[in-house]
């Protein structure tokens, strides 16, 4: 891997011990383009994220005493302590979504009889794999993400910065995962195959988890027939932007490269647009307008509603964007 790709993400990683005063009002019931089928595909995925947090947590510390770099070290003693807070603070937030009767617990048990399946059959090393592998999935799914902000158009602003400082900091240490496991175990074929195995089996578990937890989120809240919300929510996933289908080939492939590297993509802009106004207020709120700012000036959006409007029908109103 090239020594620069390797070495730049390191001075990023920061531990902001934030709380957030979530509520049912900036978490509402539909809180993603008051459109279910959105809000519980995201659903399924931040579901598991206070148990994957502690999980990665785990797998990084039992590491530590293996490394002999020690800016990667440093760097995840501070990964550490961010998924500390971030696994606090979705406890929260999905302590809200399950009173809204989205039973996220059922799926949060299900990641956890996984996660004891891991620890008790797997090495170290090979969790330490299990750990980049999962890191690259919230990678993948923070820089689309910070991408697309208009896809929050409709969501409270509140839980929006949230969200956003937790792609923030995902960003920033989007590449810890993966040098703990590298240099705690090495490089070479054995490393390679394990990293690769690692993913293939992430894949067969997130993939599945992610869809059968949408769908039974979905069932739960009585959403499944609504087909206007369904198609809003394929051409967002699908086509425009295609939150689901462009990140496969240009995010997610090139991990089974052996010269792979997370900062082979080096989205520092987009993490620093935020960095420089949270630092200038120390407020989360301001440092995602002022992202949201930074985002359209950058790519001069006129129009950013996510779905076309033949999509929409008089008695489902568009969200105003």
């Amino acid at each position: 891997m090239a020594v620069s790709s390797r070495k730049i993400g390191y001075d990023e990683v920061e531990h902001r011990d934030l709380h957030f005063e979530l509520s049912p009002d900036t978490v509402p019931r539909h809180w993603l383009g008051n459109n279910p089928w959105l809000t519980h595909w995201l659903n399924g995925i931040l579901a598991p994220v206070p148990e994957g947090e502690r999980w990665v947590m785990h797998s990084a510390r039992a590491q530590l005493d293996k490394l002999d770099d020690p800016s990667v070290r440093k760097a995840a003693i501070g990964f550490i302590r961010q998924e500390r807070t971030h696994a606090r603070e979705h406890d929260v937030m999905n302590d809200i979504v399950i009173g809204h009767g989205i039973p996220l617990d059922e799926a949060e048990k299900l990641f956890v009889r996984i996660r004891s399946l891991m620890e008790k059959h797997m090495s170290d090393d090979m969790q330490s794999a299990m750990g980049a592998a999962f890191e690259h999935f919230t990678a993948i799914i923070s820089s689309i993400m910070l991408r697309h902000p208009e896809i929050f158009d409709d969501t409270p602003p509140e839980l929006a910065a949230m969200l956003y400082w937790h792609f923030v900091e995902e960003t920033e240490h989007k590449s810890v995962s993966f040098d703990v496991f590298v240099d705690s175990v090495g490089g070479g074929a054995r490393g390679y195959v394990m990293r690769i195995s690692a993913m293939a089996l992430a894949t067969a578990i997130f993939v599945p988890m992610l869809h059968g937890n949408w769908l039974y989120f979905l069932w739960k809240d009585k959403q499944l027939l609504r087909p206007v919300k369904a198609a809003q929510a394929a051409w967002t996933l699908l086509v425009k932007p295609g939150l689901a289908r462009k990140p496969f080939i240009s995010e997610y492939l090139p991990f089974y490269k052996p010269s792979f590297h997370p900062w082979d993509e080096d989205n520092r802009d987009y993490i620093h647009a935020w960095k420089r106004a949270y630092n200038e207020s120390g407020d989360t709120l301001e440092a995602y307008y002022a992202y949201r700012e930074w985002h359209a000036r950058k790519h001069d959006r006129a129009n950013t509603a996510p779905w076309p409007v033949d999509l929409v029908r008089e008695d489902e109103p568009r969200s105003a964007a």
